[in-house]
C-alpha cells in the first residue's frame, strides 16, 4: 500500500494491486496538479471546498464516488462521467479490497453552518489500518481507546479543526498507532511544527511519525 498527501486534507491510496482510491482532494490542490492524475474511486467527507470540489473530482476522473446527500443534492444535474453511491454515517462499504467504515466527526461551533453529515473514515486494505479523522473539532466518533491502527490522519490546523495540542492529546488516546501524520494546515503551517514538536518533547519515537 501507497499513500500519497495532497493539499489539506487530500490523499491518495494506493493498493498492492494498483487500485487507487481518492479521499478529500478539494480546491486547495490546484487542478494542474492533477494533470494524468486518475483514481478508481473518490471518498468525499463533507460538502465543504477544502474537501468537495467539482473541478477536482473532474479532474480525477473516479470511476465511483462516494458522497453523503448533502453533497449530492449540491451536484444537481452535473452530469458526472462516474457511479454516485450514497453513503451515511454508520456504513461499511467495501470497495474492491478496501473496506471503509464512515463515522461520524464534530466539526466544532466555528462552521458557517451547520452540516448535514462529516464523515471519518476508517479504511482497511493490504492488511493495514488507516484512521482519517477528517475536520474533527471535537473528540467524535468511534471509541479510539481499543483501537491499533497503522497510520492516523489527524487535522492541527485550529479554528474549524483540532489545534496541535489536542490532536496530539488524541493521538495519546488510541490503544496503539504506527504513524501519525498532520494535516489541515495550509492556512496555519506553524501548527504542522507545532504538533511535531509536542511529538519529540513528549518522548515520541519520531520513526512512527510521517513528518
Amino acid at each position: 500500500m501507497k499513500l500519497t498527501k495532497f493539499e489539506q486534507s487530500g490523499f491518495i491510496l494506493e493498493t498492492s494491486k494498483g487500485f487507487r482510491l481518492a479521499f478529500d482532494i478539494g480546491n486547495k490542490t490546484p487542478v494542474e496538479k492533477l494533470q494524468g492524475v486518475t483514481v478508481d474511486a473518490m471518498l468525499v467527507s463533507h460538502i465543504h471546498g477544502d474537501h468537495f470540489s467539482l473541478e477536482q473530482i473532474k479532474a480525477l476522473s473516479p470511476k465511483k464516488l462516494y458522497l453523503n446527500q448533502e453533497c449530492i443534492e449540491t451536484l444537481g444535474e452535473e452530469n458526472l462521467a462516474t457511479d454516485i453511491i450514497r453513503v451515511k454515517v454508520g456504513d461499511t462499504v467495501t470497495i474492491e479490497d478496501i473496506k471503509v467504515q464512515f463515522f461520524n466527526v464534530d466539526h466544532g461551533p466555528n462552521v458557517s453552518a451547520p452540516l448535514q453529515e462529516n464523515f471519518g473514515f476508517l479504511i482497511t486494505v493490504d492488511g493495514q489500518t488507516i484512521y482519517f479523522a477528517g475536520d474533527m473539532f471535537y473528540e467524535s466518533g468511534i471509541d479510539v481507546s481499543n483501537l491499533e491502527v497503522d497510520i492516523a490522519l489527524l487535522p492541527v490546523g485550529t479554528f474549524y479543526t483540532f489545534g496541535p495540542q489536542e490532536a496530539f492529546e488524541f493521538a495519546k488516546k488510541f490503544k496503539k498507532i504506527g504513524k501519525v501524520t498532520p494535516m489541515h494546515y495550509e492556512k496555519t503551517p506553524e501548527t504542522r511544527e507545532q504538533f511535531i514538536h509536542l511529538a519529540v518533547a513528549q518522548g515520541f519515537n519520531t520513526d512512527s511519525y510521517i513528518l
